[in-house]
């Protein structure tokens, strides 16, 4: 069988310390299983040198590195969406999706690759063993029990943002994800299995965030809590956001549908 042509789609913020090491494994992974892979990096603004060390990282890389900076910090959700629709204007047969902190490792997305390839529509990463902080591995807990009671879909890590889609789905799913949406990759899950396309979830591994610090600058605060306030705030928008996100499918449902 010929060899896939593969995207990916990273959104990149303040990754300096280990992006470069991260797509050097990443390449090296994915380089003897593909025919051509396209690694589309969209930059959030970043204000400290993850695009000086991305440009230096692909120099060595035999993938093409699509870089993109956004003139402005928009946050995870839309930057991942640009992220997805670049990797799909690259033709690729197949896109993946990795965050730039480098959590996983690159051998992963090749066994993603490999699920593709035997059949599965979409695949999904499960995280079973974490490396972050506590409060985090609470809210998937939280979430895995929402999605299935207000949703349906009984996953294991709904929003894990290490997955793949063979790209005539993922074309079909992301019109539907709102432009400006907090959590875009949930709302992909959803989709797909709404759609009742073969969505298959697969162990695999965690690490702590690649650099200096595990845990970056998203969460960040001017003085120290518990439980970071800026991720309290995170929640409760995106909790907003996916109850009105419920309804739109509702009202999009045909009728005699089932009531979820």
């Amino acid at each position: 069988m010929s060899k896939p042509a593969v995207a990916l789609a990273i959104p990149a913020y303040n990754e300096a310390d280990g992006i470069g090491e991260f797509l050097l494994e990443i390449d090296d992974a994915l380089k003897s299983s593909v025919s051509a892979l396209t690694i589309v990096i969209v930059d959030d603004a970043s204000s400290d040198d993850t695009v000086d060390v991305v440009t230096a990282a692909a120099e060595k890389m035999i993938a093409t590195v699509d870089l993109v900076r956004a003139s402005r910090n928009r946050g995870h959700g839309p930057t991942l969406i640009e992220a997805y629709q670049r990797a799909l204007m690259a033709g690729a047969d197949v896109v993946l999706q990795v965050d730039g902190d480098g959590q996983f490792l690159g051998a992963d997305l090749r066994r993603l690759l490999v699920l593709l390839e035997d059949g599965a529509e979409s695949v999904c990463g499960v995280r079973r063993f974490r490396y972050d902080p506590w409060v985090r591995m609470v809210m998937t807990r939280a979430l895995r029990t929402y999605i299935n009671a207000s949703f349906g879909i009984p996953t294991r890590d709904a929003n894990c943002p290490l997955r793949g889609y063979r790209s005539a789905l993922l074309a079909e799913l992301l019109p539907s994800v709102p432009a400006d949406s907090l959590v875009p990759n949930l709302y992909l899950t959803i989709l797909a299995s709404k759609r009742g396309s073969t969505m298959v979830e697969v162990d695999v591994s965690h690490r702590v965030r690649r650099g200096a610090s595990a845990t970056g600058t998203t969460w960040a605060g001017p003085r120290r809590t518990i439980v970071p306030w800026r991720l309290l705030r995170f929640a409760s928008r995106a909790l907003a956001e996916s109850r009105r996100f419920r309804s739109s499918l509702k009202r999009d449902e045909p009728p005699g549908s089932p009531a979820r």
